[in-house]
């Protein structure tokens, strides 16, 4: 039998390329419709939702002396997913400003149809005539090639039952999904277009629960396993285009996903030819990361985290005091290399959560060693995960209730991450989260930034038979975007921060975010109402 090797599996992953779909769809409102305009008029088209895909515009135009246009039109284009992106204020966060939705473009026939060539997410469209001409233009038409590889069809209606606030935090977490379910699982269609694995992890769940598009998470893992660093550690990100490469960044807990997402995939498809060509990778995972969950140097931020210029293309990203809240609500300003993400919050100690993932992962991994019959593989795992699981037992402390990390911090995201690890039994898991719960009420305690982070949060309260907490969270938390109007879940959300951003303004941020999209998952999965 033919080794698998990095060419063996890029070629199945060109093989299960898959075809988008599209439809057309036009404004449901044009601020500035029946005017004629020049030199600086605008118009600003709503979409009513949200969508991604190539906009295509047409004008009328006037001369005095009834003649054609006599010089090209210049026009500026600015998309926002939401409105106030469109707002003029600085920026001078890290991320590079070719991620701003802008384009100038010269129309040379004004009297013709035009379609921009490059694919933007937005709900909204601000479209102004820049420059002076000896003639003027009105709006006469405009529609969207909207693109997904989601099959809308495919979505299953909810029950009659569920209430009209779930039924809206559904619809909006299928449209975040759906938006981001391009040529890959993007993680936003805005910015940044990458296939990341931490977002795969969650975007494969929901899918599987909704569209069902399970050859796009094969595809998906494939790119994964045939794009390795050196050591066998899989790349957090990859590019799909313009050239297919993966991502300097290896994130020890995205890298563990990979796990996590192929284990799901096997539970949703029973395909075992892929479980069996992809165990090498996933096998690779758990053991390449081993050696560094011992280390708490891979838990903590520090001072030469903060010296890494290359995190954001050597700019300082900046989070001013007065944009948040507390420090607990900040948004964490760094993304290095051979760490745990698990949140941008900053002051996050993250002993907890990293073991709690790793534990998860490898029992993960060992399921399937069981499954392909590697015995061998799972006397391994069940050796290296071991030691972890005696370390989580010494966090938990009887006196409070909770899991405590040598810092003393108390934090969500180390309860929920201890639960998920299934290291407790259910009565001290629900403990555990009540605790938590109740602390969250009004108590000390570092709190999660992020959809993703919220996600583990809901889940350990499933894991804990908390089911109604769990479901008040997802009210409380995506139901809050919704009741702000939000058509797709964001990246970062912080109740009452809007300005709350990891990239120094919120005009970097994502307005649909694939981690953000799970939702569905939960209430598809447990019949939340």
């Amino acid at each position: 039998m033919r080794e698998n090797s990095g060419a063996h599996y890029l070629e199945k992953a060109l093989s299960l390329k898959p075809l988008l779909n599209k439809k057309t769809v036009r404004p449901v409102k044009v601020t500035g419709e029946g005017e004629w305009l020049r030199d600086g008029g605008s118009l600003l088209l709503d979409f009513g939702t949200h969508l991604v895909g190539r906009i295509t515009l047409a004008l009328d135009c006037r001369r005095d002396d009834d003649l054609s246009p006599d010089s090209p039109l210049l026009v500026e284009f600015k998309f926002a997913e939401v409105l106030s992106e469109l707002e003029e204020r600085p920026y001078s966060g890290g991320m590079s400003r070719s991620w701003f939705q802008h384009e100038t473009v010269h129309i040379d026939n004004p009297l013709e149809a035009f379609t921009l060539p490059r694919r933007y997410a937005f709900r909204y469209a601000k479209i102004t005539f820049t420059a002076n001409t000896s003639y003027s233009v009105r709006y006469a038409g405009c529609t969207v090639t909207a693109v997904t590889s989601a099959d809308e069809a495919a979505i299953a209606p909810l029950p009659p039952q569920t209430s009209s606030l779930v039924r809206k935090i559904d619809e909006t977490a299928v449209r975040t999904l759906r938006d981001c379910m391009q040529e890959v699982f993007e993680d936003g269609p805005k910015r940044d277009r990458r296939l990341w694995l931490g977002d795969l992890y969650l975007q494969a769940r929901t899918n599987y629960y909704t569209f069902g598009n399970n050859d796009l998470v094969k595809r998906c893992l494939y790119l994964f396993a045939g794009l390795p660093h050196p050591d066998g550690l899989v790349s957090s990100a990859v590019f799909h285009e313009p050239v297919l490469r993966g991502q300097a960044w290896i994130l020890h807990d995205y890298a563990l996903f990979f796990i996590g997402t192929l284990a799901d995939y096997y539970r949703a498809t029973k395909d075992v030819e892929t479980l069996r060509e992809l165990w090498p990778v996933a096998l690779r995972q758990a053991e390449a990361v081993a050696g560094s969950v011992h280390s708490d140097e891979y838990f903590h931020e520090d001072e030469s985290i903060h010296a890494d210029e290359d995190v954001h293309g050597g700019e300082d990203v900046h989070t001013d005091e007065d944009v948040h809240a507390n420090a607990d609500t900040r948004v964490a300003e760094y993304l290095p290399a051979d760490r745990y993400f698990i949140d941008w919050c900053p002051s996050l100690d993250k002993t907890i959560p990293a073991e709690g993932v790793f534990i998860m992962m490898l029992k993960e991994a060992s399921e399937l060693a069981g499954i392909l019959k590697r015995s061998k593989d799972a006397q391994r795992l069940a050796g290296i995960v071991g030691p972890g699981i005696a370390r989580m037992r010494g966090y938990f402390r009887v006196e409070s209730g909770l899991l405590v990390p040598a810092s003393g911090q108390v934090s969500v995201l180390s309860q929920a991450f201890g639960v998920l690890s299934g290291v407790f039994d259910k009565a001290t898991s629900r403990v555990i989260m009540k605790n938590t719960l109740a602390l969250m009420d009004g108590g000390d305690i570092v709190r999660p930034v992020t959809p993703f982070a919220m996600h583990f949060l809901a889940e350990a309260l499933v894991a804990a038979d908390l089911r109604r907490d769990a479901l008040k969270l997802i009210k409380d938390y995506w139901g809050g975007m919704v009741k702000e109007g939000a058509d797709c879940f964001y990246e970062v959300y912080v109740p009452g921060n809007p300005d709350a951003s990891p990239y120094g303004s919120p005009l970097m941020n994502s307005y649909c975010h694939a981690w953000s999209c799970t939702p569905a998952y939960f209430i598809r999965k447990y019949g939340f109402k």
